[in-house]
């Protein structure tokens, strides 16, 4: 499911390869645009279900594609990646930067019918604050001094010192409704999470468990009433079949694999029904150790192993180039990555050598290096469904077993993988991918404050310094210093490796060409959803044929 602009990390699947026969449907003349008018139906895709129906206590990508619909932030990121209005329709920051003041939406009402005030601003802010919800994004509200209902339309918050990413920040807190929070005992396991009630352009219509989830436009939604009247989310584990959905017109959309991109959709009968989309996606797929392995505490042997790895033939193979290698955890390109800094390369001789001078030899002639009469050998885990990240497993593993090293390659379904290896930290070696923000913050992931459960450094990363430079980088407005504080940071962690960085990949995306109104942006595509349409003569089926 396309979503509009959204900010948190999350993790991320790619969408793969598939086969399949072109649907009958492919005789039908879709380059007309028609008149744009409310109805219709559109169907998407993931590889996974939603954890957990309250943003912010969510960390994954099936959540984020239902409930971007559903809620709003206070202000949020145009076509052009900056700040506009959302449920405040203006802002005002004092001179000092402390000082935020929220001019909220006067009709703003929640689907429910229940109207929208700073009430419920204040109720989001106390609770994502309370030390008993289960979310790894608190702090970024924590450091608030003061957060102050002004009347019914205003809301306005105090920091006691700079903090850089403090307007990103209210553009990425979904609000929640007063009146459901204070229904909850518990946050964790409120209605909310299953049940959504939120002020944006779409509403829950139904959920069933294991096959889709159906969200239905909101009339009376202050942004306006969506075009698209119905989207239907379906559950398909396997990319393979969500390709083969897509060629016979049964859902709408979906990543293209690279060699789906260049080789299996250039057909007329592929081209004259979708139309194709490619650009640099805001996020990086790496291998993160957990540091608190016997194997991986010695940062010369996660330096042999990112020298071992072949990011170029990753990224010409499975990529097919389309994608760039990374060495950090910022967008390719921006402000805030180190220009000065190179992905290691690929040297089996630099490997070998360190990994020797970390006192592993191969001392019983069997290919494997050992250690105090241990094997070097470890498992990373990764999700069911994303071929990319399996195919680049498979693929150092070979590269590592050059140098010695034997690892495994584990294959779990996405939620089993989410509570398990990541929640539980029961892994030696992960491969995944998060999502980049808008504003470079790496506090959630990179500080030695957020190893705790279900929060993001779940490598259990810890070194005072990257504590020190991240929280200087917050703590100033003006970029050039953010940018030397963030610079020496990446410094670090090229020569600590607590990840392999591994690529940024692009998106490739196909999407029907019955569905009107997409614009390609700096933003991606996706962020004006609510103004797409299906013109009435080229719809597959209606709201009203599905909603029961």
């Amino acid at each position: 499911m396309l979503k509009r602009t959204t900010l948190l990390p999350l993790i991320l699947a790619a969408a793969l390869t598939g086969c399949g026969n072109d649907s009958p449907e492919n005789s039908v003349d879709y380059t007309p645009e028609g008149t744009k008018s409310y109805g219709g139906v559109y169907v998407s895709a993931s590889i996974g279900e939603p954890s957990n129906l309250i943003p912010w206590l969510a960390g994954d990508a099936a959540s984020s594609e239902v409930t971007a619909h559903i809620y709003n932030s206070l202000i949020k990121y145009d076509k052009n990646l900056e700040f506009e209005a959302d449920l405040a329709q203006s802002w005002d920051v004092s001179e000092d930067g402390l000082t935020l003041t929220f001019h909220l939406q006067p009709d703003a009402k929640w689907s429910d019918g229940t109207p929208f005030t700073a009430h419920d601003v204040m109720a989001t802010y106390k609770t994502i604050t309370d030390p008993n919800t289960r979310t790894p994004y608190a702090q970024k509200y924590t450091i608030v001094k003061e957060a102050k209902v002004l009347d019914d339309h205003a809301f306005r918050v105090t920091y006691a010192e700079p903090f850089a990413p403090a307007l990103a920040s209210w553009a990425q807190l979904a609000i929640l409704p007063k009146h459901k929070l204070d229904e909850a005992e518990d946050i964790n396991t409120a209605e909310l999470v299953q049940t959504p009630l939120g002020t944006g352009p779409y509403k829950l219509q139904k959920w069933k468990r294991g096959q889709e989830i159906q969200l239905i436009a909101n009339p009376d939604s202050f942004e306006g009433r969506p075009n698209i009247t119905l989207l239907r989310n379906r559950l398909i584990t396997d990319l393979d079949a969500q390709f083969l959905a897509l060629r016979k017109g049964e859902i709408d959309n979906m990543g293209l694999k690279p060699i789906q991109y260049e080789r299996l959709t250039n057909k007329d009968s592929f081209t004259d029904r979708f139309a194709k989309y490619r650009y640099m996606g805001r996020l990086y797929v790496y291998m993160g150790f957990n540091l608190k392995h016997d194997l991986f505490k010695d940062k010369h042997v996660r330096q042999a192993l990112s020298f071992a790895t072949p990011r170029e033939t990753i990224i010409n193979g499975i990529l097919m180039g389309h994608g760039v290698a990374s060495f950090g955890p910022f967008v390719p390109e921006t402000w805030a990555e180190n220009p000065n800094l190179k992905p290691y390369p690929q040297d089996f001789a630099k490997a070998k050598e360190l990994l020797a001078d970390a006192g592993w030899k191969d001392t019983d002639g069997d290919g494997i290096l050992d250690k105090d009469g241990k094997p070097f050998q470890f498992t990373v885990v990764t999700n069911q469904g994303n071929d990319q990240r399996i195919k680049t497993a498979e693929i150092m593993q070979q590269a590592f077993k050059k140098v010695g090293v034997d690892m495994k390659i584990r294959v779990q379904e996405w939620a089993t993988f989410i509570e398990n290896p990541i929640h539980k930290r029961d892994f030696d070696a992960v491969m995944l991918g998060w999502s980049l923000p808008v504003e470079p913050d790496p506090y959630d992931v990179w500080h030695s404050s957020k190893t705790g459960p279900r929060e993001f450094n779940f490598v259990g990363y810890n070194n005072p310094r990257v504590d020190e430079l991240i929280t200087k980088a917050r703590q100033t407005f003006d970029q050039a210093e953010r940018q030397k504080y963030l610079w020496e940071f990446q410094e670090i962690l090229h020569d600590e490796q607590p990840y392999l960085f591994l690529f940024s990949p692009n998106s490739l995306v196909a999407i029907h060409r019955r569905v009107k109104g997409v614009e390609p942006a700096p933003a991606g595509i996706g962020y004006n959803f609510e103004d797409w349409y299906i013109p009435e003569s080229q719809r597959l089926y209606n709201a009203d044929m599905i909603v029961q």
